[in-house]
């Protein structure tokens, strides 16, 4: 097996070689399973900032332009947005088998993922009332496939089955469906035209929203490349003619070479990748819905729930409702205010205005004060405690269940999936527990209503360890 491991990533490099892509002979493809991070890209010499690492060439990059499918059926992506488009394209050179040209690359792609999409009901539910439970999306995506990429795949059978050497039932194909499009979750990356008119911030990134609407493409060696926060140290580059992987700062002999995913929240990197590591735990949230917000102010009996409707529907109108709300862990460097969404705190504060003052900020458009009163303070502390009540476990149980559970496994124990899914659950649900629990201790020592909550021991140094500060 490890030698079939070894063979097919030989043949992939050599595959990349003889697509004209440029590779540096200071990297190296390496198994990297030891760490449980599949295969890598490590440096075998010393490299300098901004050295090409390698290019690949527009024309190798598996995409809706690049594939045969686009000019065997052209309708088929009428319908078809860029996710599924490249689902369609990638179920369709996959089909092909050694007929298609990227047959070597697809060896190399995994089979099986760690996502959540693929986690049975007992493993998700050790991620307990984390709201990333709400973004898996499986039904959803079922529907989809089902509905429509299944009967556009059965009306263009004659092309996507001439080649291949299987038969798919339909459910053989939504299963296949859920696997390409999870790959692209994992591996691919919004490929930048050569003329764009797309705005990105000073980091080159450009809007969630603007990244949905860009062509998706499966780049070969750029995908091979694992992320760990801020041990980012390469960087994808657009040209013209092909796709560039620079040096961000010198990396010496043996070190692994990593792409950068952003500042993602370890819940998102398990939906989104199947991993988390603590470099992420800086960037972890806790969404706090619209309904916990009213349901609270409402419980308060200041205003009726005619009158929440109401101001939530003028604030929807100027972008401030919303259906969640993000909330991340203060420091020592921080104000409460500065984690809370802005937007979270401007709905509270509306909410909770008398009648009188409500229809004169209404009147005069003076919704974007930002301002925490102690009022707001009171009462976010209120909504904090209730989604913390919300997890059925404590953050001091789940440092005892998690430190039990490290204890009885040992350093030498083989973990199973399924192990490894519950550990991974039970951290993300830790931190997010550890975030409320700094939340609630910073807005009880804001708000002047209540006394100062007492010191206790509730395993944050296990969450925290020291020093802690791609793609689709």
């Amino acid at each position: 097996m490890a030698d079939d491991f070894h063979s097919k990533s030989e043949t992939f490099m050599a595959w990349l070689n003889n697509s004209s892509a440029t590779i540096s002979n200071k990297i190296a493809l390496r198994d990297l399973r030891q760490k449980d991070a599949g295969r890598g890209v490590v440096a075998t010499s010393d490299i300098e900032e901004d050295e090409l690492l390698f290019s690949i060439p527009r024309t190798s990059v598996l995409s809706v332009e690049n594939s045969q499918l686009s000019k065997k059926a052209p309708s088929l992506f009428t319908e078809l947005d860029p996710w599924l488009s490249l689902i369609v394209v990638m179920i369709y050179e996959y089909l092909q088998g050694s007929s298609s040209i990227w047959k070597p690359y697809f060896d190399i792609l995994p089979a099986e993922f760690d996502t959540l999409m693929f986690w049975n009901e007992e493993e998700l539910a050790e991620l307990q009332a984390s709201a990333v439970r709400e973004k898996i999306g499986k039904t959803d995506a079922d529907k989809t496939f089902e509905e429509l990429l299944v009967p556009l795949i059965r009306e263009h059978a004659d092309t996507f089955f001439a080649g291949a050497n299987m038969q798919l039932t339909d459910p053989d194909l939504v299963t296949l469906a859920h696997r390409m499009g999870s790959t692209i979750m994992a591996y691919a990356f919004d490929i930048e035209p050569v003329e764009t008119e797309k705005e990105a911030d000073e980091d080159g990134y450009v809007s969630e929203d603007e990244d949905e609407a860009l062509p998706k493409g499966m780049v070969p060696l750029a995908d091979m490349l694992n992320a760990d926060a801020d041990w980012n140290n390469a960087r994808l580059f657009y040209e013209d003619e092909v796709l560039t992987m620079k040096a961000l700062k010198p990396i010496k002999t043996g070190d692994e070479i990593f792409n950068d995913y952003g500042p993602l929240p370890r819940s998102d990197l398990l939906r989104r990748y199947g991993y988390i590591t603590d470099n992420y735990t800086p960037y972890d949230v806790v969404e706090i819905s619209l309904e916990l917000v009213c349901d609270i102010i409402k419980n308060e009996g200041k205003i009726n729930q005619s009158s929440i409707e109401s101001r939530i529907e003028y604030l929807d109108e100027r972008g401030v409702a919303s259906s969640g709300y993000d909330i991340s862990a203060p420091s020592i460097h921080t104000s409460i205010a500065s984690v809370l969404s802005p937007d979270l705190i401007v709905l509270v504060e509306s909410l909770l205005l008398p009648e009188a003052e409500w229809a004169r900020r209404k009147k005069n458009s003076l919704m974007s004060t930002e301002t925490l009163s102690p009022n707001g303070a009171e009462t976010l502390l209120k909504i904090v405690q209730a989604r913390a009540a919300q997890y059925p476990t404590t953050l001091a149980e789940d440092f005892s269940e998690i430190s039990n559970f490290r204890n009885q496994i040992g350093e030498s124990h083989q973990l199973s999936v399924s192990e490894k899914r519950r550990a991974m659950a039970k951290d993300v649900r830790h931190g997010e527990k550890h975030i409320l629990s700094e939340a609630m201790k910073a807005l009880t020592v804001f708000s002047p209503f209540t006394k100062k909550p007492e010191k206790r021991n509730d395993g944050a140094a296990l969450y925290t360890g020291p020093n802690k500060k791609r793609r689709v």
